[in-house]
């Protein structure tokens, strides 16, 4: 028996299938555009659609096993908007659209932050579906006109199947959805001039959605009988298969933006929480709440950082012949520096989000090189999760593993870094692709393959290598934290 993950991003989708160890039997990936600049930043549904159609006809015609059941993650917020004759009627905005930030704080001054906080478990932003669906409907016809508004998720569900489903943790991201009655909040809605009604059912992740149409699968050449099983929020299918589903255990992925997620013991809505930039979403896992914290520059700033002050290390690698992160590492492997740099380079994270924040790079000499600058950048990072995590601890979120997941975990020493500055075990898993497979993990046990989600975990989700806290590298870390937090008071608004 096969079960397969579909994961739709911002600039691609990806499908992995796997049997029922967690090992990968085949996958395929496409990519498509995102459009625009200057605030503006899109995605058009029709090419996702093609894409997606074209990854999952390759998986038809070559994979080796037929698959059972497959489930969808998608990226948050973006909504594909459909006419009474499923014509699509707008491009969807993606992560980095500005739109929407006057909208909020129409959207607060009506309402304020408590009692959105209280029905959505988010704090207000721009950065959360509303406020942007409030501009489309400011500045379109395109909301009047819908019969149907869907994220990616029960976009390409209704694709497939017919039905218009949606999970808990998709329809969060909406910040528009009762997080604790498990309905859309129709108070929130009429804000934007959205009925419930145009909107998918929302169910809980695992539930089976139905069984793909015949005629998408002779066109897909996929099994006839495959069934279609809710799956969630891209981040929190991740989190699944990376095998968060206890409390003491928190999963950070390092990508383009580092978020790391920890289970609450129960659903919670403070003020402190708006004062952090705090969540508490549904997961995948039932009446399950996650939190989370995060730094929104890490690969970019990476980037930027190979792209200017590290160019000639970059060709030292190259001369060599020896993978740039590997040689980079090992030049600072072990170093202590007077160097602190905060790593909002245009933007940060908890515990202020800020979308024109400045970064600051200080206890620089003359005789710095250029490879401490790099160092600098992976623990100022590490040391703002590090910020954001202690205000989880004061909502009751306290954790003794944290699996990392994305490219920044191939680095043994970003992960050895993390642990001695986090004091805490820090793991990786055998497979890359963690979203994929918490879709996977869903499809096996809503079609019975599994007893209970745990027991999926155990049999799909494997350690790959442990990292234990270094006491050597303690009082070097602890001292700098604390140099990294006074630094981040006094700089973190000056510009």
């Amino acid at each position: 028996m096969t079960y397969a993950g579909l994961d739709i991003g911002t600039s691609g989708c990806k499908v992995a299938v796997y049997d029922l160890e967690g090992n990968i039997i085949f996958q395929a990936s496409r990519k498509y555009n995102v459009q625009g600049k200057e605030g503006i930043y899109e995605i058009n549904p029709m090419e996702v659609l093609s894409q997606i159609k074209s990854v999952l006809k390759e998986v038809g015609n070559n994979c080796p096993k037929p698959i059972d059941a497959v489930a969808i993650a998608s990226l948050g917020e973006s909504i594909v908007i459909l006419d009474e004759n499923d014509y699509c009627l707008i491009n969807s905005m993606v992560v980095g659209d500005q739109r929407g930030i006057e909208e909020v704080k129409q959207l607060i001054a009506a309402m304020g932050k408590k009692q959105i906080l209280d029905i959505t478990g988010l704090p207000p932003s721009e950065m959360y579906g509303l406020p942007k669906y409030m501009w489309i409907n400011n500045h379109t016809n395109a909301i009047k006109k819908a019969k149907s508004i869907m994220f990616y998720e029960d976009y390409i569900g209704y694709i497939l199947t017919g039905k218009k489903v949606v999970s808990y943790s998709s329809a969060s991201r909406s910040m528009a959805f009762d997080i604790e009655k498990k309905q859309w909040s129709k108070k929130l809605l009429s804000h934007a001039g959205i009925q419930a009604s145009q909107m998918s059912t929302p169910r809980e992740a695992g539930t089976i959605i139905g069984t793909i149409l015949p005629a998408i699968a002779k066109e897909l050449d996929l099994h006839p009988h495959m069934q279609v099983v809710v799956g969630g929020h891209d981040q929190s299918c991740a989190a699944l298969g990376s095998g968060l589903s206890k409390l003491n255990v928190g999963e950070c992925g390092m990508g383009t933006c580092e978020f790391m997620f920890v289970m609450l013991p129960h659903a919670q809505k403070t003020s402190y929480m708006i004062k952090n930039g705090l969540t508490c979403v549904p997961y995948v896992l039932p009446d399950k709440y996650l939190t989370s914290t995060m730094v929104t520059t890490c690969g970019n700033l990476k980037n930027w950082g190979i792209g200017t002050v590290l160019n000639k290390v970059k060709a030292e690698s190259e001369n060599k012949d020896i993978d740039f992160f590997t040689y980079i590492d090992s030049l600072i492997d072990k170093k202590e520096t007077s160097i602190l740099l905060l790593p909002q380079f245009g933007s940060s994270g908890n515990p202020d989000i800020d979308y024109g924040a400045f970064g600051t790079i200080t206890g620089l000499t003359i005789h710095t090189k250029v490879e401490e600058i790099y160092q600098a950048i992976l623990e100022g990072i590490a040391f703002n999760m590090l910020l954001g995590y202690e205000t989880i601890q004061e909502q009751g979120g306290r954790i003794k593993t944290m699996i990392c997941t994305g490219g920044g975990s191939k680095s043994k020493l970003n992960l050895q870094m993390r642990a001695d500055i986090f004091n805490m075990d820090v793991a990786t898993i055998n497979s890359e692709e963690s979203g994929t497979l918490g879709c996977a993990i869903l499809a096996a046990t809503a079609t019975n393959a599994f007893s209970n989600i745990q027991d999926a975990i155990d049999h799909m989700v494997h350690i790959k290598d442990l990292y234990r806290p270094n006491s050597t590298r303690q009082k070097y870390y602890h001292d700098k934290f604390i140099k990294f937090k006074e630094l981040y008071k006094k700089m973190h608004n000056f510009i």
